[in-house]
């Protein structure tokens, strides 16, 4: 399959709390996260991509087809969360959509469009940051299915790379996801005094570019941390061909039960 990586490649967490406008008084207690989320949508405006393409895992799941939001403009605002005021429209990338959907077919990946009106939080928080950063050019959202083979969403972000190619379009990559659920008293999973293994074991292999290996964690492991960081980076890691220059973990921590791991995936060199 003839690919092209993305200029830039970013793991951006989605809490809507590290925004300092919806953190409000707890801003200070994620602060690390929320510096660390600047720096990496930073990184993605100034890479001179045209197109971004965003991996969410709250986007609507097919069964067993991985989706894509369709439509002209991609539109999104926190009022699910009682903010108000913090709305914006992104324009999609409509040939983008239509390429990554053929390439998927004849790779034997079943993708349907998925049916939203407003973009979830996994992809509008990143967003977000990205809106800040500057960031002009157009967006596509993709999801992932319920159910897949392995080995399908490294499959996949070997697709984004192959119909960008085709496209002869400057990229970049955010994949959206957050680490461990579970991690101390009154997290969103409740408390598992094992999930904070699940976030050492990806943080060790995002610093140690090892990023395909998130693959072989136990799925055991995965299920009680009530993790949706893991098919985020490996759709990340299929896109990225063999050239991994610039990664490198940006910050890491965990103050309302829930792991947030920032990192630069790819960085192209200046």
């Amino acid at each position: 399959m003839d690919t092209c990586p993305p200029r830039a490649a970013v793991l951006m967490c989605h809490a809507p709390i590290v925004i300092p406008l919806i953190g409000n008084g707890r801003a200070l207690e994620c602060a690390a996260t929320t510096a660390a989320m600047q720096a990496a949508a930073q990184a993605v405006a100034q890479c001179g991509a045209e197109t971004v393409l965003v991996l969410s895992p709250h986007t609507p799941r097919h069964r067993q087809a991985f989706g894509y939001v369709g439509g002209a403009a991609l539109r999104g605002d926190f009022r699910s969360f009682g903010i108000s005021g913090l709305e914006f429209t992104f324009r999609a990338d409509v040939a983008a959509a239509a390429a990554v959907a053929h390439q998927a077919q004849r790779a034997g990946l079943p993708m349907s469009p998925s049916n939203v009106q407003n973009l979830d939080h996994g992809a509008l928080v990143p967003l977000w940051f990205l809106q800040q950063a500057g960031f002009k050019g157009r967006v596509t959202v993709f999801g992932f299915p319920w159910e897949s083979e392995p080995g399908d969403a490294r499959r996949f972000g070997e697709v984004l790379s192959s119909a960008m190619k085709g496209l002869d379009r400057t990229w970049a990559l955010v994949a959206s996801g957050d680490m461990s659920h579970a991690l101390k008293q009154g997290a969103p999973a409740g408390f598992h005094p094992g999930a904070h293994t699940f976030d050492e074991a990806v943080v060790a292999c995002v610093r140690e570019g090892r990023i395909s290996d998130v693959s072989g964690i136990d799925p055991h492991l995965r299920a009680l941390a009530a993790e949706d960081v893991v098919e985020s980076l490996e759709a990340a890691d299929g896109s990225l061909g063999s050239n991994r220059t610039g990664l490198r973990c940006l910050s890491y921590e965990a103050p309302f039960g829930v792991g947030y791991l920032v990192a630069m995936l790819r960085e192209i060199e200046s």
